[in-house]
């Protein structure tokens, strides 16, 4: 071995490290690149697992409930069963909608490395619990709506404040 190969010092030092280092054609998986990546690649998973769950309580109100009653009453079951078993069906899916966000947090928080979340993963999940918040909201104001007619207003105009 030379004498520049092993002091690195000398005369074309930086020539013999460029002929013998090479850059990793990947990021290290503790690189901010990579971490990135990773945040990217769980936010893309849980897009993909929470699309059903968006789909089923985006127009949810007590019109489906009245349709769900009516059609039980076209086929000779009790309306008032069916719509009970769908209510506790998205129930159900309401609980493995928010099982799902705590499994995203934890993914996050693993791909992050010890690290803070970067503020767009952060309001990524945010914006998912406002989602599957307004999804309960919904389906609690579609059984009060179906059960007992519309409520009153939110906000009155009336009001000096």
């Amino acid at each position: 071995m030379s004498t520049a190969r092993r002091r690195a010092l000398g005369p074309g030092a930086a020539r013999v490290l460029a002929d013998t280092v090479r850059a990793p054609r990947t990021p290290p998986p503790w690189s901010p690149a990579a971490v990135e990546t990773a945040l990217h690649t769980v936010l893309e998973e849980f897009e993909q697992r929470a699309e059903p769950w968006r789909e089923t309580f985006e127009d949810l109100d007590e019109d489906v409930l009245a349709e769900t009653a009516a059609e039980a009453r076209v086929f000779e079951t009790d309306p008032a069963r069916a719509v009970d078993e769908l209510v506790r069906g998205l129930y159900g899916q309401l609980a493995d909608w928010q099982a799902a966000i705590g499994d995203l947090g934890r993914a996050l928080t693993a791909a992050a490395q010890d690290r803070p979340l970067p503020e767009w993963a952060a309001n990524a999940g945010r914006t998912e619990d406002v989602r599957w918040r307004r999804a309960r909201l919904a389906l609690l104001e579609a059984v009060a709506r179906h059960h007992h007619g519309h409520l009153p207003a939110a906000v009155p105009d009336d009001r000096p404040w």
